[in-house]
């Protein structure tokens, strides 16, 4: 695979930002296998944006002769009162229901290594968070805390300003040279890629995927409005039923003419249709214009021009994403168990 296919690659569609591109092109001339990350709290069910984006974007990265890490931050999930705050719980969840997730995705285990977060802790990994503290302001630090989805208050415990510091030391321990996460997660990684110039370590690239909207978002990207494990109806989960699936897309907003910030047609962007020549096939009625096959970038302009009605989206993103979660949803009807126990901890806590 030449360079330009795989740079192609890295920046196709679900990702929304790559710091920077001199920085991936230094990489990828070096010729060698790179190592790359991303990390998880673990915490409720897995929506589409925690398990299919993360799946697209690796399965990406792997075509372009990346080895990826999926790292299950037990700690980080601790300190951010996960689960009710039970380590062990975390512990358990992240290497079964978890780990199942992306199994279930496509992600194997001779393709994809997956690390427990605490099982790299060691003195050296201790002693890395106190340098990258000692380089840090407090203000700095601070400006941070967000990655927690958690604003910065006075009442927010002293662990809090750990964790960036830790989020960081993860990326250095594990000698990674891709930093992955959504675009929510930048404020960290512009911390590491700092903290990588002010201790001479070596600067990871940061590799930022676009964030869904929640299905009931009402306009625009805000900082709380993505999809959200702990809001039910803002979110497909990944072993959603059919009939689940179909439920929430016919209910979710999905304003006519509208492209950026429409849940439902981020949906079609982001996750089903990921190059603008892709071929889309919009099944309608003959009264409503009949069947239409056009691409992607060209079903976007006509939607905006209002030729393309919400319904015939709405109908079309339901029953790809059906198919695309079929392995997913198979699978956990095997597995009911590891949903359960996360069910009754959320009910219990």
């Amino acid at each position: 695979m030449d360079l330009e296919e795989k740079i192609r690659l890295f920046y196709r569609r679900p990702t929304e930002e790559i710091v920077s591109r001199e920085r991936l092109i230094e990489l990828l001339e070096e010729g060698r296998e790179l190592k790359h990350y991303i990390g998880f709290e673990v915490s409720g069910f897995a929506h589409l944006g925690t398990g299919l984006v993360t799946a697209i974007k690796i399965k990406d990265l792997i075509k372009a002769g990346v080895k990826p890490t999926i790292f299950l931050a037990d700690y980080h999930s601790w300190i951010n009162k996960k689960l009710g705050g039970d380590l062990k719980l975390i512990q358990r969840v992240s290497l079964t229901y978890f780990k199942s997730v992306f199994l279930s995705l496509g992600l194997e285990e001779e393709k994809v290594e997956y690390v427990l977060g605490s099982s790299i802790y060691d003195e050296e990994y201790w002693k890395l968070v106190l340098e990258i503290g000692n380089k840090m302001t407090l203000a700095r630090v601070k400006r941070a805390l967000t990655i927690l989805g958690r604003e910065e208050s006075e009442s927010n415990p002293v662990s809090f300003l750990i964790y960036p510091l830790m989020q960081a030391a993860d990326i250095f321990k594990l000698n990674v040279d891709i930093a992955h996460a959504g675009m929510d997660q930048r404020k960290a990684h512009m911390l590491a890629i700092d903290a990588a110039e002010k201790l001479s370590l070596k600067k990871p690239l940061a590799l930022h995927t676009h964030l869904l909207p929640a299905l009931n978002s009402k306009g625009r990207m805000g900082p709380f409005s993505k999809m959200s494990k702990s809001i039910p109806n803002s979110a497909i989960f990944v072993h959603d039923s059919e009939e689940e699936i179909r439920k929430k897309i016919s209910e979710a907003f999905c304003p006519a003419k509208e492209v950026e910030g429409n849940p439902v047609f981020e949906i079609m962007k982001y996750v089903i249709y990921l190059d603008d020549e892709e071929e889309v096939t919009l099944e309608r009625d003959k009264k409503f214009g009949g069947t239409l096959t056009a691409s992607f970038s060209e079903i976007e302009k006509l939607y905006r021009e209002g030729k393309i009605h919400p319904l015939d989206i709405k109908k079309h993103v339901a029953e790809k994403l059906c198919e695309l979660l079929e392995p997913t949803r198979k699978y956990f009807e095997k597995h009911q168990e590891l949903l359960e126990e996360i069910m009754r901890a959320r009910i219990t806590r």
